[in-house]
């Protein structure tokens, strides 16, 4: 590891003029306590959320805290447990690159979200089932119909050519399950999808129709010859009717070059599409683009079959992706997303600021509402949203700018009351 990547959080954000964040954070191994810039922790230590001081009202925490042994923590998700507990799980990596080794940790939460326990494993490379030998990450949480059954999925990374370092070298995804009836125990992984496609799932993504049928929107490049890559990747799902017992693969949304005139394949890629049922059971799915606005299709079938994506014009974001929820009070759709003006041209580097719009139209238009986080020096982008009770528990990584690409990552929950975003 190069001087620069060795340097101390604090030190590092000294140099950027951000004061370290406070909040106590408990080990993660007695290895990762006595190397973290924040000294031994003891195992009974829990950590705290705190008032939020910028943006949206209401509480945060750093549920996983980057250091010199774990550098980013990111791509999470939330869910209550049957008992009231609350479970949230992330992407742990050795290393900052998308690409890097990681595994799926979390905290459990007993008094909903005040404090949290020690991060545990919960999905890991060593475990046999996986064919991954680079990387876990990006997983979903779902409380599934049947009695409050857990279901869990996450995607895992094969290394085709392990000897190229380059960021856009072949690379295999595929997308695993596991079950839980206490959210505590997990069932031994499955793999749902086939081995031989780079299938990218985001971060709590799963959502389970008021039919009971359970869908997993992915992005994958179909074209012949570029199975294993990022470029012109289409969307799709794969669902289960019987809670996840059989999965099947649902036709792709994708863009042409007759869609777009004039652009170049790499900006026709359909990315990380997110989903909700709309009132008429029909589903919305929203996805990630280069073309300076995120793009929507809709299907009348339960996620088997897309109409032809068109942009949401009225929202201008950069390349990151965008989160769907339903308000309960007024029944509205929000969108969180980045509210860039640059579009396109913003870099990975900007996402920012975190932000919501609102549908009052399910899906058919959006509107710019609030800003939720705008502070100097950092960016987020990966979100989870989750509402329990009268509040919203968002959840996103929290990146220091400055420093190499993932490099300092935090894993962020803000707890904001739900009001806020009904006002």
């Amino acid at each position: 590891m190069n001087q620069r990547k060795r340097i101390s959080r604090r030190r590092a954000l000294r140099g950027l003029g951000v004061t370290a964040l406070a909040a106590p954070v408990a080990a993660v191994s007695q290895t990762a306590a006595a190397a973290s810039t924040h000294g031994p922790t003891p195992p009974s230590a829990s950590l705290q959320v705190r008032d939020r001081d910028s943006g949206a009202p209401g509480k945060e925490a750093i549920l996983g805290r980057s250091d010199e042994i774990f550098p980013r923590h990111s791509e999470g998700d939330l869910v209550r447990l049957a008992d009231g507990k609350l479970l949230a799980v992330w992407s742990r990596f050795k290393n900052r690159s998308d690409h890097g080794e990681s595994e799926v940790v979390g905290r459990y939460s007993e008094d909903q979200g005040l404090t949290w326990g020690e991060i545990e494993s919960f999905a890991s490379i060593s475990e046999a089932e996986h064919s991954s030998n680079s990387n876990l990450m990006s997983a979903s949480l779902l409380s599934l119909s049947s009695a409050g059954r857990i279901f869990f999925s996450y995607m895992g990374k094969e290394e085709t050519e392990p000897e190229n370092e380059d960021f856009n070298r072949k690379i295999r995804s595929a997308v695993y399950a596991r079950f839980s009836d206490d959210g505590i125990h997990f069932s031994r992984p499955r793999r749902i999808s086939d081995p031989d496609h780079y299938y990218v799932v985001n971060n709590a993504r799963a959502l389970q129709l008021s039919s009971g049928r359970i869908l997993i929107p992915t992005a994958v490049a179909l074209d012949p010859g570029k199975e294993l890559g990022w470029i012109k990747q289409s969307c799709l799902t794969f669902y289960s009717d019987d809670q996840g017992a059989n999965w099947k693969q649902g036709s792709a949304c994708t863009l042409t070059p007759q869609d777009v005139p004039g652009r170049e394949s790499r900006e026709l890629t359909l990315q990380e599409p997110g989903l909700i049922e709309l009132k008429d059971q029909r589903i919305l799915m929203v996805m990630r683009t280069r073309l300076n606005h995120p793009y929507k299709s809709l299907s009348e079938d339960g996620g088997e079959s897309w109409s032809k994506p068109v942009p949401i014009s009225e929202i201008v974001a950069p390349t990151s992706p965008q989160t769907l929820f339903r308000l309960p009070q007024s029944g509205d759709i929000a969108m969180i997303y980045n509210n860039n003006s640059l579009g396109a041209e913003a870099k990975w580097s900007e996402r920012r600021p975190l932000a919501f719009a609102v549908s009052k139209d399910e899906g058919r238009s959006f509107r710019y509402r609030k800003v939720i986080e705008e502070v100097e020096g950092r960016c987020w982008a990966y979100h989870s949203a989750r509402v329990y009770g009268d509040k919203l528990y968002l959840l996103y990584y929290e990146w220091y700018q400055g420093h190499p690409t993932f490099f300092f990552t935090d894993f962020k929950l803000s707890i904001i009351p739900i009001e806020w975003f009904e006002a």
